[in-house]
């Protein structure tokens, strides 16, 4: 659904809606001058459906190009603008998910978010974590919290954060862009 209406921002940002080939290599020339990034005839004529039993897995950089030539930071950033526009209040993830059932004691994750934020945490057991390294957050090292369930690029909320010694009800990281979650051990 997101990539249809990510097609039609193109189409109009381009003045066009691609249809030739030609107008493949113009729309490439367009991305190209706009971001500086290139995206083959051949990559978005697949997009666009114009190549006929071409079954590739286009990549999330390719529609993070497409939405920067589209006026938006990331494909991320246009979906979630997207879902906004739409009026959705529900939808279905398949974003990759880390849950605190699947990780073992001592197991260490580092989560990025924008625009530098990160730290590295460690699991304690039953979702509860300690934060063991931190860069430009709010969260320093030390400070404890629960989660049971990360999403890969989506908002990250903290429970019964235990900050300086006070314990707060909660916490967000990367509340627009989501969060960037990497195993480390």
């Amino acid at each position: 659904m997101e990539q249809e209406l990510l097609k039609k921002e193109v189409g109009r940002k381009a003045g066009f809606t691609p249809e030739t080939s030609h107008d493949f290599e113009d729309l490439s020339q367009l991305i190209q001058a706009a971001t500086g990034e290139y995206l083959s005839p051949t990559t978005l004529k697949r997009i666009w459906g114009y190549l006929q039993n071409e079954q590739v897995q286009t990549r999330r950089h390719t529609y993070d190009v497409l939405a920067r030539y589209a006026g938006y930071a990331s494909y991320r950033g246009f979906t979630n603008e997207a879902t906004k526009k739409q009026g959705v209040q529900s939808m279905i993830l398949t974003e990759n998910k880390v849950t605190a059932k699947d990780l073992f004691v001592g197991q260490q994750l580092c989560i990025t978010w924008l625009p530098d934020r990160r730290i590295v945490v460690e699991h304690l057991g039953d979702g509860r974590f300690v934060v063991n390294e931190a860069e430009n957050a709010k969260l320093t090292i030390g400070d404890t919290f629960t989660c049971h369930l990360m999403l890969q690029n989506e908002p990250l909320y903290l429970d019964e954060v235990s900050h300086h010694g006070t314990v707060y009800p909660a916490y967000i990281a990367g509340k627009i862009d989501g969060v960037k979650i990497y195993t480390l051990n």
